[in-house]
């Protein structure tokens, strides 16, 4: 009874009307904080991994190798963090970073975005006024390994980073001798041949770019995109995706159509992002079913594109040194129609004649006559057959289970040297 008056009547009173009591109550905390940290441990902590890049949160094949290693890198094993700048690039055909970062952060990566003034236009490519600082977030996160992405050679900001090992997805094949750069991983055999006179073979693993298998419902969203259009079931459509730059278009593709159009009008051409240049030649030639919808980051849009279309026509200026676009349309069992580059040539490791075609460097009549041969096909019911042969090689290529394992032996042998 004396226990509760004293802090039912006795204590309030103590409390409201003493400023002795507060001192004491704060000089109690305070020796109990410190006795505390006297015997206190940090509890065990995951190796940290922090994926950097510019503009990592964009659509591009680049930026989705890093997003998808990212997620799907075992959260049980490691803590993942993201760095990512969210300006969007004049010309990259991306709206908003929202898709993408649910991407990532549903796979339990921690994102951190910066912003900065400027990036110099020449090389390193030095970054101002970046806040937060990736040098101090590398320290401040006591962060153990680094993920970059890049053409491979010195560039800001890993060449200054030189206490913790780093991974490079290595995506134009240019050699590097820094010593704590553990692996190159090269997205295709054409890339990594270009560092076999540098760098240590030892440090070069060929990993092709891993997506993830389509959504459940794809197919039928594509089925709604066509209609959208106010395209037919019984239409064909060749398809295209890609970056909406001017500086990698090739005409081949749309100058092919124009030609095949005319001789089977019920055919069509489904572009997302299409570049100025393209726009401009369909529109002043006035070339009849094509079809241009915007770029989307989120994955069910880009599903729907490949469900929509019935063969891929690609084609780009400067050729892939991987080709996402294209293992995905075989990911979702569609035939390809390409063209070799005066660049690169990645592609063509993958692409076999039981589901492909490749036209010659500015080869507008062969691309086309690949067209006419693919229309006549698929009136013959012979699309579907091919298309499950590019299904099956894409799987065991590209799927992102099936690989998840072989980056992460890199990271665990970058993390014991």
């Amino acid at each position: 009874m004396m226990i509760n008056y004293f802090y039912n009547t006795i204590h309030p009173k103590i409390k409201n009307n003493s400023k002795a009591y507060w001192w004491l109550r704060d000089k109690y905390v305070l020796y109990k904080i410190l006795i505390s940290k006297i015997f206190d441990f940090p509890a065990p902590q995951k190796k940290r991994l922090l994926f950097y890049d510019l503009g990592g949160l964009g659509y591009g094949g680049t930026e989705a190798f890093l997003q998808i290693l990212a997620k799907y890198t075992d959260k049980q094993k490691y803590d993942v963090y993201f760095m990512y700048a969210d300006k969007v690039p004049e010309g990259s055909g991306i709206e908003d970073f929202t898709s993408r970062l649910s991407f990532i952060v549903e796979g339990g990566v921690f994102p951190i975005r910066f912003d900065y003034r400027l990036k110099d236009s020449t090389p390193p490519f030095f970054i101002h006024g970046m806040s937060p600082n990736i040098f101090k977030v590398i320290k401040d996160f006591h962060i153990d390994l680094l993920v970059v992405a890049g053409a491979g050679n010195s560039d800001f900001p890993f060449t200054a980073i030189k206490n913790i090992p780093i991974v490079m997805l290595n995506v134009f094949g240019q050699p590097n001798v820094q010593k704590n750069i553990m692996y190159h991983l090269c997205i295709s055999q054409e890339v990594a041949d270009k560092l076999s006179l540098i760098v240590p073979k030892e440090k070069v693993v060929v990993t092709y770019v891993p997506s993830e298998l389509p959504l459940p419902g794809s197919e039928e969203a594509g089925k709604r995109l066509r209609r959208s259009l106010g395209i037919s079931d019984n239409a064909l459509i060749f398809g295209r995706i890609g970056r909406s730059s001017s500086s990698i278009f090739d005409p081949i593709g749309i100058r092919a159509f124009q030609i095949v159009v005319k001789k089977y009008p019920n055919t069509h051409y489904l572009i997302v992002s299409p570049a100025q240049d393209l726009r401009d030649i369909v529109k002043s030639e006035k070339i009849p079913n094509v079809h241009f919808v915007k770029g989307s980051g989120k994955m069910a849009d880009l599903w729907s594109f490949y469900y929509a279309m019935d063969i891929l026509a690609h084609f780009r200026k400067d050729g892939e040194s991987f080709g996402l676009n294209i293992a995905q349309a075989m990911l979702c069992g569609r035939p390809v129609i390409s063209h070799k580059s005066r660049f690169w040539n990645a592609h063509l490791e993958y692409l076999t004649n039981d589901f492909s075609r490749v036209a010659e460097i500015d080869d507008v009549n062969q691309y086309a006559g690949y067209m006419e041969w693919y229309i006549e096909k698929w009136k013959q019911n012979e699309i579907l057959a091919m298309g499950e042969k590019a299904r099956i090689k894409a799987e065991e290529l590209v799927s992102i289970k099936k690989h998840i394992n072989s980056f992460e032996k890199c990271l665990e042998s970058a993390l014991s040297k």
